[in-house]
């Protein structure tokens, strides 16, 4: 096919899209690690965690390890936490990326006073239950599930769910969201400040767009369903990215299809796409629908082991790497 200035999305012979990142972004893996202690009552803060997330960068291309670090919360920065202007007598921790922290279980006794908190050692995971709201927290996940719908835990830079002391402590911004409240900084006052809501979120049955999640968890899974939960989010990143750009069209289902230059993604043409997409791929899609972003400017996307077109990073500028595929602005 001849390539133009005009020409968007060269033909590959297997996986050929595209995506773009803020450098140091995709610094933590989204895959989850097994809870290594039981959830605790108490808020041990001084206390050591198990479980945490060693990255390592080469050229910033990303590349996800896994080890075991010894925490304590006393080492982090600590702020103090308001709800509806009054002092809780809480305190969040500053635990990575600026991201604060605080236990599941004192956000629940703050928002959800009567909840059923407890360990569910099957799923390994903390729960928070009313009759209104189902949220669990698995530490080394980088979301929360609230009544079937996925949180990513500070939006741009996933953090992940963390073990200290026994106790399961999770990104408060998305903690209070998946609760129906909201949360602000007070740069005066240096204080976090929540403001309570509803109690509960919308179930994830209503709030999705079924035409939406039906196509993008295809797209996602037939072009990174062997990529770690990063790499897929990525990939549903440039699909979201796209139907947000006047310069495609303007719905999942068009976008996945589109056509106007060619095809741009080859599970259209080779039916990969209507292949059932895993449990994996299926949550990669809530949370990009929910509004998890690994790059807001990512655009293209391709692996270089299989194209057979390089005009993608002839012509576009290159953003990062994330497993096999390389991403584009």
């Amino acid at each position: 096919m001849k390539q133009n200035k005009y020409y968007r999305l060269p033909n590959t012979r297997r996986r050929h899209t595209i995506l773009p990142m803020l450098l140091l972004t995709a610094m933590l893996s989204c895959t989850a690690l097994p809870a290594q202690a039981a959830f605790s009552n108490a808020d041990n803060t001084g206390q050591a965690i198990a479980a945490s997330t060693a990255v390592r960068t080469a050229e910033y291309r990303v590349t996800e390890t896994r080890s075991v670090e010894t925490r304590t919360a006393g080492r982090y920065a600590s702020v103090p936490v308001t709800i509806d202007g009054a002092d809780t007598g809480h305190t969040a921790y500053i635990i990575e990326n600026g991201v604060t922290f605080m236990p599941l279980r004192t956000i629940a006794d703050l928002l959800l006073p009567g909840a059923d908190i407890y360990w569910d050692r099957t799923l390994g995971a903390a729960v928070v239950k009313t009759s209104a709201l189902t949220l669990t927290a698995r530490p080394g996940d980088c979301y929360l599930s609230a009544n079937s719908r996925y949180f990513a835990l500070s939006g741009l830079y996933p953090s992940e769910n963390v073990l200290i002391g026994g106790t399961t402590y999770v990104p408060l911004r998305s903690a209070v969201r998946a609760m129906g409240g909201t949360v602000a900084w007070n740069s005066t006052s240096n204080r976090v400040e929540i403001t309570s809501g509803t109690g509960y979120v919308q179930t994830g049955d209503t709030y999705y767009d079924a035409d939406e999640l039906y196509w993008l968890s295809r797209i996602i899974y037939a072009e990174a369903g062997d990529q770690s939960l990063r790499g897929q989010i990525a990939v549903g990143s440039v699909i979201m990215n796209r139907v947000a750009s006047r310069e495609f069209p303007n719905s999942v289902y068009g976008v996945i299809f589109d056509r106007k230059y060619g095809v741009q993604f080859t599970p259209t043409a080779n039916g990969a796409i209507y292949k059932t997409p895993s449990k994996e791929s299926i949550i990669a899609a809530k949370l990009t629908l929910d509004g998890c972003r690994i790059s807001t400017s990512a655009l293209y996307f391709l692996d270089p082991s299989l194209s057979t077109s390089f005009w993608v990073p002839q012509n576009r500028p290159w953003l990062f790497t994330i497993g096999c595929h390389e991403f584009y602005s």
